[in-house]
């Protein structure tokens, strides 16, 4: 199927779209095999099926693709929380449930996850991978203080300390660990 494209010769946004999305699925595909070290340019653009040049097209370079990865794995985080969550009142039992959310998308979407963590060392990437944690993190804070915590953004940022240990030792075993799901549990409930 031909490619759309405007006037000027570029690619129409829904194909544009759809490019980049290919891209990204096959960075996806090249971390689970290769990890940080083996996501290189080439790579993408070999298990894409499209010419490097394009990869330039939609990224800058290959920090801008690994940041871009990390966004779209913060935006399905963000809608599988935002889900769990909706019909839940500010507190404990509304942390719990975006905690859940948060921990079962790491672990249907371990390569990016643990891409993740790989790239936390990189400083052009630590700044907007950072951000993103932080706002996520401060969304717990009116549940903190429903629950009466007079330092709710400091309780905010040691759960999602906690909550991010968690999702790493599952990301290590390949599974949900129950008990230190239950852990996290008891230390809101205390």
């Amino acid at each position: 199927m031909p490619v759309k494209t405007s006037v000027s010769g570029e690619p129409t946004a829904p194909a544009a779209h759809r490019t980049r999305e290919v891209l990204l699925a096959a960075g996806v595909a090249v971390a689970e095999r290769d990890g940080l070290a083996g996501l290189s340019v080439n790579r993408v653009v070999e298990e894409a099926h499209v010419a490097k040049g394009t990869f330039y097209v939609h990224f800058a370079d290959r920090e801008a693709f690994i940041d871009a990865l990390h966004a779209r794995f913060h935006d399905r985080v963000q809608e599988a929380v935002a889900e769990a969550t909706a019909a839940v009142p500010a507190g404990a039992e509304r942390i719990l449930a975006g905690v859940e959310a948060y921990l079962d998308v790491c672990l249907a979407d371990r390569a990016i996850k643990a891409l993740a963590l790989e790239a936390r060392a990189n400083a052009a990437l630590t700044a907007s991978m950072s951000a993103r944690h932080d706002r996520f993190a401060l969304s717990a804070v009116p549940s903190f203080k429903a629950m009466g915590w007079a330092e709710a953004r400091a309780a905010a940022q040691l759960l999602a300390a906690m909550t991010s240990e968690i999702a790493i030792r599952e990301l290590e075993a390949g599974r949900r660990l129950p008990a230190a799901r239950r852990a996290l549990r008891r230390f809101l409930s205390a």
